[in-house]
This record gives C-alpha cells, structure tokens and sequence, in this order.
C-alpha cells in the first residue's frame, strides 16, 4: 500500500519545529497557488531548517536538504 503525505514539517538548524503544512492547502475550498511542499521549503531556507514529508502512517522522511 502506498504511503499517502498528509503534510510536510520544518524544523530549523537547532531542531525546533518552525511549522507545518497541510497538502489539504491544495484543495477546495481553499484552492492555494503555492503547495504545502514549496512553503516548507521556503520556510526552511529562511530558518537554514530540514522539511519532513509526514505520511498519514504517521512515518515522516526528510525531503529538504536533499541527502548526499
């Protein structure tokens, strides 16, 4: 069964959560330019962060940085 992302998670450089984002953002009613993922994204470059894709297993799994 494949694992669905209810939300990505931003955590700064010292591990404090900074915020999450619901991929529901996407949907009606709310209908939001920009997903959830770019947010974090953005969020995490300003607090020098990670994003975590969280599934609705509750398993999360870093997404940004990008692991080399």
């Amino acid at each position: 069964m494949k694992k669905k992302v209810i939300r990505y998670e931003v955590f700064d450089k010292k591990e404090r959560w900074m915020g999450g984002y619901s991929v529901s953002l996407a949907s009606p009613p709310l209908n939001h330019p920009t997903s959830a993922m770019e947010m974090a994204i953005t969020n995490a470059d300003h607090s020098q962060g990670k994003v975590y894709e969280v599934y609705d297993s509750g398993d999360s799994k870093l997404v940004y940085p990008k692991e080399k």
